[in-house]
């Protein structure tokens, strides 16, 4: 993560993380997001700014963490630019946001994901749909994969430390 920030997201990073978000939907890795969802929700994002050899710096990364009930919060929207993948960047986002959690007193953080492997990884268990709070499936039921779902439904429990 070297020559790398976290930082919160503003308003003017929307343009970028809309550009990061979609380029990952097109292979069918994450939901597309427009700008108003972005605008409105622009206070769960965080993003990764980092610098190319000879470039400006850009927002490379970036992630959100999404309150749903008193205790529970989804990640949403985590990813990394192409060529800054596989440098901890993603896990640095999930770090970041369970520690947001858990300062505004978040007891289990759900992620619906494609790539399981990369959650489970940082302590993320595995749970059935079924499992799954009822309060994922309002935002659910608006989305376009929602008949067909491929999404995999993973929990972390915060008063489970982090896996490195």
């Amino acid at each position: 993560m070297e020559n790398c920030t976290i930082s919160r997201a503003h308003v003017s990073d929307v343009e970028d993380i809309l550009a990061l978000i979609n380029s990952c939907a097109t292979s069918n890795l994450m939901l597309p997001r427009g700008p108003k969802y972005l605008y409105e929700n622009i206070r769960d994002f965080v993003v990764v700014e980092g610098k190319a050899e000879m470039g400006e710096p850009k927002i490379v990364a970036c992630g959100s963490l999404h309150v749903l009930w008193k205790d529970t919060a989804e990640i949403r929207s985590l990813t990394t630019h192409p060529e800054f993948r596989r440098q901890g960047l993603g896990s640095s986002i999930v770090r970041y946001l369970v520690e947001d959690a858990k300062q505004i007193g978040i007891e289990q953080i759900i992620a619906l994901t494609l790539i399981e492997e990369f959650f489970k990884k940082l302590g993320f268990k595995p749970k059935g749909k079924e499992e799954l709070p009822s309060k994922i499936w309002d935002e659910c039921s608006r989305c376009p994969k929602y008949f067909e779902c491929d999404e995999v439904g993973l929990i972390l429990e915060c008063t489970q430390p982090l896996e490195v």
